[in-house]
């Protein structure tokens, strides 16, 4: 109400002392003296502007299109939310560019615009907010409960007969990790559906050019680079072996070459940065996996030596004593673990069973 009460009579001086700027630099004094007629009280006007220079009348118009911006900005407060910097920025440019008529205009079509806005979204509400159902919650009557598919997606390529859902999840896996999307493909491509079979190789073909691709450009790269840097490169490449492991790692000659060259690249970057942990436990992972224990077991200490986990080394150098058949060397390592990580399923079984 007070914004109203105040904001509109000065809206309406505001313009009107617009009116008489404009009247003054289209036609001059003459034309404002013309207008004074006894209906229209602008004979103070006339002589306020009569007395003027041009600079000055330019200052006065700013000023009143600053005052009309932000009344027109409090007028419009409720009719318009929002953020009123903008808003009445807007405002005063148009008022300033377009003497009179920018702020009478910005005036009348908003406040029309937002009246005539807010009687359109008017409308009835058919939703209605309900408390939550008390415990245990219980199915609408009449509604069947879906029976829910507790299997792993391997398991549903092999047992489920649904050839168009199977078919639309494994194109689904398109969006998983290749490391984790790896074996479901491989499960599809097993699938008796042709169509499945198909996709699923499409899919493996690509993955793995993709990945080819990205060590070509890597490989570029780490011959312009040096030190940590070249490192770094490395042990991507390195990572990037290992996520082919688990697409072609099915055909023995693949996967000895693919451990070859990740064996390599893991060398290369323990070699360029001694201290890089990453490097070290996955240099003790391929070894690992070669059959190659004691190279495996020197690789995992040294990244406990240079700052990771002991929980996370341990089990692989428990492993790396059970390919050894040192079983007692596996019973003292494993008594080595923290007392909460032996204690968590599935590993706590085989602590219990060795330690």
């Amino acid at each position: 109400m007070l914004r109203s009460l105040f904001g509109i009579p000065l809206l309406c001086a505001m313009l009107a002392i617009e009116f008489a700027i404009a009247v003054v630099l289209v036609g001059g004094t003459e034309q404002l003296a013309q207008l004074s007629a006894p209906g229209l009280n602008l004979v103070g006007l006339q002589q306020s502007a009569l007395n003027l220079s041009t600079g000055t009348l330019l200052v006065v118009h700013v000023v009143a299109s600053l005052i009309a911006a932000l009344c027109i900005a409090v007028l419009l407060n409720k009719l318009i939310p929002g953020r009123r910097t903008l808003l009445t920025a807007l405002l005063f440019l148009t008022s300033v560019f377009i003497p009179f008529l920018g702020a009478a205009g910005c005036w009348l079509s908003m406040t029309f615009g937002a009246i005539m806005a807010q009687h359109r979204h008017k409308e009835n509400v058919f939703w209605q907010f309900t408390d939550n159902a008390d415990l245990p919650f219980a199915a609408p009557v009449g509604r069947a409960l879906p029976k829910l598919d507790s299997r792993g997606f391997i398991e549903q390529l092999t047992f489920d007969d649904n050839a168009e859902k199977l078919y639309n999840k494994v194109v689904a896996s398109r969006h998983i990790r290749d490391s984790q999307s790896g074996p479901i493909l491989k499960a599809a491509v097993t699938n008796k559906n042709e169509r499945i079979r198909l996709v699923a190789y499409q899919m493996l073909d690509k993955k793995v050019s993709s990945l080819n691709k990205e060590i070509q450009r890597l490989e570029a790269e780490a011959r312009r680079s040096s030190g940590i840097a070249k490192s770094n490169i490395h042990l991507q490449i390195t990572n990037i072996y290992w996520e082919l492991l688990t697409l072609e790692g099915d055909e023995p000659v693949a996967r000895e070459q693919l451990l070859l060259k990740a064996e390599g690249h893991a060398t290369e970057a323990v070699q360029l940065q001694p201290g890089n942990v990453n490097a070290h436990f996955l240099l003790g992972q391929i070894a690992l996996k070669q059959g190659a224990t004691g190279m495996a077991t020197t690789a995992f200490e040294n990244a406990q030596k240079h700052g990771m986990s002991k929980d996370k080394v341990i089990p692989y150098i428990a492993e790396a004593a059970y390919e050894e058949r040192n079983f007692t060397k596996l019973r003292n390592v494993l008594r080595e673990l923290d007392p909460a990580f032996r204690s968590y399923p599935p590993f706590s079984n085989v602590v219990e069973f060795w330690a």
